[in-house]
């Protein structure tokens, strides 16, 4: 511990919060506080009403702190669970409270993070830090989920995508995790509300930073990251994975992360190996390789080392799948999917969808699939999407329905995943019908019409992509991704390809009359009788 956290810990025993104020000010250069020694002592005080265990931040928080108060356009991208939100929460606080009139605008990618984040979090910061004079709730002339006034007439406008920005002009504009992987328009609309909508609202000489974990290959960071206004800072948790994603890009050295900020560990993967992790007391090789575990490994190198890193599987290969559809293989090149489609004579359309075990494991995810009348499939889109309501789930299966108008909507019903089943959702009668609930349990690994036949369909064109689709892109890596091990799939199965079976079950209803996975008991008759679920 420094001598200035044995001072902070003193202060924090006290019932002095002018004191503790005053010391704590990192703005101000007769203390020694620092923002990490500042941010710190928040979470401190954060973290006691609190049920679970908690690290001081590392000093990698520090430099983002550095950053944030400092870089006039920055672009920052970090780990997933790496606590880059709760830095940028701590920073904010500690401008509107000694820095008096200064304007925030605080982005995020919906209304509902929004509201966790600038309402309910930052009160929990306000009220558990009494130090924090100017911000506590009793001292604010204005206290909305959109607009905050302080005490000092510091002032927070909170907004999302698309939202509005009203008020003064702001000293310094965050983009906080603006983009998910799916679901937000393109990027050219994403990049629009950005400098049509957010970027006004900052004075000329104030700061702007976008701040969040990659998304996808061609999303708003690595356009930012392309302009020379703005200074680029990575932060993945594995350094290692990092320079393997990026050892071709040209502006490799200039954007290699930090290295004084990495420990060495043993790799949890290679035990007679070594790797450079961020924050190994909180986030080290334990931890990372349980959330490897817990998802498909292009997702892991996306999230966790800000990295696209093609598919390491053995099911299928990149050769096949890339190769263009008038050589016999898979690529459709130089078209969209068709927004809007409806099956011709002989062709079908199915929706399969996989529902999440629970809001904060895997995603829910869902898969359009056409079966022509020669036999071939047609990715038409994909989404996978993580904690989604139930009206989510119905709102999204409702616009596949009116822009598709499938045959069939196929539901992964197992175990947990029941709870789809249960959900009291009300559906028109004409879409209700459309949807059916299938047991997979044990059959996803069938040679004949299981996962593992994606090889088949890959190997002889069988199955056609639209290259450049975002969404099917996301498939395509994730496919790339599954392993056999003894004629069995092993590990994780993607979401999008345990949604992608499910369409597959239902497209072959229409090739052969009947799947195998409604005949459980043998007998040859359809046992799930139509289940409908929600």
């Amino acid at each position: 511990m420094s001598a200035t956290d044995d001072i902070i810990a003193d202060i924090v025993t006290g019932d002095d919060p002018a004191g503790k104020r005053e010391f704590l000010n990192p703005f101000d250069p007769e203390t020694p506080t620092t923002l990490l020694d500042a941010a710190n002592e928040m979470c401190r005080g954060y973290m006691r009403a609190e049920r679970d265990d908690y690290h001081l931040l590392g000093e990698h928080h520090g430099e983002w702190l550095r950053l944030l108060d400092q870089e006039r356009k920055l672009v920052l991208n970090c780990h997933r669970d790496g606590l880059k939100t709760t830095t940028v929460l701590c920073y904010i606080l500690l401008r509107l409270e000694y820095d008096p009139g200064f304007r925030v605008i605080w982005a995020m990618n919906n209304k509902g993070m929004t509201k966790k984040k600038t309402d309910l979090e930052l009160n929990r910061f306000v009220e558990r830090n009494p130090w924090l004079t100017n911000l506590q709730e009793g001292r604010r002339p204005t206290d909305t989920i959109d607009l905050k006034e302080f005490g000092n007439g510091s002032t927070l406008v909170a907004t999302w995508l698309d939202g509005g920005i009203d008020g003064d002009r702001a000293h310094l504009l965050v983009l906080d995790d603006l983009i998910k992987a799916r679901g937000d328009g393109s990027p050219e609309d994403v990049r629009e509300w950005i400098e049509g909508s957010a970027a006004p609202g900052v004075k000329d000489d104030g700061r702007t930073v976008l701040i969040g974990t990659r998304k996808r290959q061609n999303d708003q960071y690595q356009h930012y990251r392309s302009l020379s206004a703005y200074s680029v800072a990575e932060f993945p948790a594995v350094l290692e994975y990092w320079e393997q994603g990026n050892a071709t890009d040209d502006d490799l050295d200039v954007r290699r992360p930090p290295e004084k900020y990495y420990s060495e560990v043993t790799d949890p993967w290679n035990p007679d190996e070594t790797i450079h992790v961020l924050w190994p007391e909180a986030r080290g090789p334990q931890w990372l390789a349980e959330k490897r575990s817990e998802m498909a490994d292009f997702r892991f190198w996306r999230e966790y080392c800000l990295t696209f890193i093609g598919g390491s599987g053995n099911l299928i290969q990149s050769g096949d799948v890339d190769l263009d559809v008038d050589q016999g293989g898979c690529s459709i090149r130089g078209r969209e999917p068709p927004r809007k489609y409806r099956a011709g004579g002989g062709e079908a359309i199915v929706v399969g969808h996989d529902p999440a075990q629970s809001p904060t494991g895997d995603d829910a995810a869902f898969v359009v699939q056409l079966l022509r009348r020669s036999g071939e499939r047609v990715l038409l889109d994909t989404h996978a999407e993580q904690g989604m309501s139930p009206s989510a789930i119905k709102a999204r299966l409702q616009e596949y329905d009116r822009r598709y108008d499938p045959a069939l909507i196929v539901i992964e019903d197992n175990g947990m995943q029941q709870y789809v089943v249960n959900d009291a959702i009300e559906f028109s009668p004409e879409l209700r019908a459309k949807v059916t609930g299938i047991s997979t349990s044990g059959k996803k690994h069938s040679w004949e019409n299981g996962i593992p036949r994606l090889r088949n369909l890959v190997e002889n064109g069988g199955i056609q992509f639209y290259r450049g689709h975002d969404a099917t892109e996301d498939w395509i890596q994730a496919a790339l991704s599954l392993e056999l091990d003894d004629g069995r799939l092993s590990g994780h199965t993607p979401d999008l390809i345990a949604a992608w079976y499910m369409a597959e079950q239902g497209l072959r209803r229409f090739e052969y009359g009947q799947d195998d996975t409604d005949d459980v008991d043998g007998d040859g008759e359809d046992d799930t009788n139509g289940v409908s679920y929600l």
